[in-house]
């Protein structure tokens, strides 16, 4: 079965099957899926912190010309 994690929680991404009832004890393993490799180039995005500063995005003395 196939699913992710939340927080502490496995939230399953499929119905259990129907031979499984409530308080039924059952073993779980984990595996880690790697992610897909891109076909191309990929970079992280990123923000400059002196853009994050409200300072800087309100300047008054911007030249708009």
């Amino acid at each position: 079965m196939k699913g992710y994690i939340k927080g502490q929680t496995i939230i399953l991404t499929e119905p259990l099957p129907e031979n499984f009832f409530e308080g039924e004890e059952v073993e779980v393993t984990i595996n880690i899926i790697p992610k897909h490799k891109y076909p191309f180039p990929t970079f992280k995005l990123g923000i400059k912190d002196e853009y994050l500063k409200r300072e800087k995005i309100y300047e008054q003395n911007q030249d708009i010309f």
